[in-house]
């Protein structure tokens, strides 16, 4: 994976009412795995953090991610989900999160912040733990 360009939208921008971190990432050579093919990734992940299992994602209640874990689901999308629970270990109320192709192996991952350098330091985390 390698980080393209990190950006954050302070206030209301074109992405959305809120501040937000706007990563542009490509999965490169992960760009067609998912999350259940991926040997142990998803247990591993939980372990590493385990108010995930809390997340609702699109299924609209507790749980929804980590369904979407077990039925797969790329790694941009895990990554959005990572940057979100880290910035909730550092004490930030933030729950607003997309992650969109742009073209090839490249994604946009989009996710709200209340502190911008622990934003930006969030999006790079949760890759770092996504490759680990």
């Amino acid at each position: 994976m390698k980080i393209i360009d990190i950006r954050a939208y302070e206030g209301s921008n074109i992405h959305s009412y809120q501040p937000l971190i706007k990563m542009k990432l490509d999965l490169e050579e992960l760009a067609e795995k998912e999350s259940k093919d991926i040997e142990n990734f998803n247990s591993r992940l939980l372990e590493c953090l385990p108010g995930l299992f809390e997340h609702h994602c699109s299924l609209g209640k507790p749980g929804g991610f980590v369904k979407r874990l077990e039925d797969g689901t790329y790694l941009g999308h895990v990554i959005e989900h990572a940057a979100l629970e880290l910035l909730k270990l550092a004490g930030q109320q933030v729950i607003y999160g997309k992650t969109r192709w742009a073209y090839g192996s490249v994604y946009n991952i989009y996710f709200e912040y209340i502190w911008k350098d622990s934003g930006i330091a969030a999006a790079r985390a949760a890759v770092a733990l996504a490759e680990s």
